[in-house]
């Protein structure tokens, strides 16, 4: 018990030693002393939507489970979603197109962000540590029109935008299922300041669908 007591006011004693470093007074705490280290900062992750059901947006059990574990980690979560109309409706009883019936992303995705959701065009690697598309059809209907074009492709001028910035910025990248589908095309695999060097990603299979990990994530 003695030796505890020692060695916690040997500690103790060198976070003061260190009040010298800190012009303001404010030193690391002594709980933080205690555990040898200063807790790091919460990462600050963009989860990026593509509308609400898995036919025509984002898959919500991915969105939600993908929330509830970066919660569990500490991070602090903002949502985003492109300002554009999604590229149909559909009727997620029948699995079929609504006929005459249009929805915008945007406001779809708020759905799953219970209103606090911020247009895509915002979003700037700067503020953030890391980007996750969770899946969903709507990452090739809504973000990309992988569904119509299939290998060639076009996506959304902000996704792609989003997707370099963090790339070249060597932040992770995390795209959940179907999401991945556009990383498959050739603007994807043909674009050199988004491909990964050598054995930089790891690819995990679900089904007919993969997913493309960040060697940094």
């Amino acid at each position: 018990m003695a030796a505890m007591r020692a060695l916690v006011a040997s500690r103790l004693a060198a976070a003061s030693a260190f009040a010298s470093l800190y012009p303001s007074g404010r030193t690391p705490s002594q709980r933080a002393a205690l555990h040898l280290s200063v807790p790091r900062p919460a990462a600050r992750v963009a989860l990026v939507l593509s509308g609400c059901g898995v036919y025509d947006g984002t898959e919500i059990h991915e969105a939600s489970a993908i929330l509830v574990h970066l919660s569990r980690g500490g991070a602090e979560v903002q949502i985003f979603a492109p300002d554009v109309p999604q590229m149909h409706v559909i009727d997620h009883t029948k699995g079929q197109p609504s006929e005459g019936e249009s929805r915008n992303v945007l406001t779809e995705s708020a759905r799953i962000a219970r209103g606090k959701i911020t247009d895509l065009a915002n979003l700037s690697a700067a503020h953030h540590d890391a980007a996750i598309f969770p899946g969903g059809f709507g990452a090739a209907k809504n973000l990309s029109t992988f569904a119509v074009d299939g290998k060639d492709c076009k996506v959304n001028k902000e996704v792609e935008r989003v997707l370099k910035e963090f790339h070249q910025a060597g932040k992770p990248i995390g795209c959940d299922a179907s999401s991945s589908l556009p990383a498959s095309a050739a603007w994807w695999s043909g674009n050199a300041a988004l491909r990964c060097p050598g054995l930089s990603c790891v690819w995990c299979w679900q089904g007919e669908s993969c997913t493309c990990v960040d060697e940094h994530l």
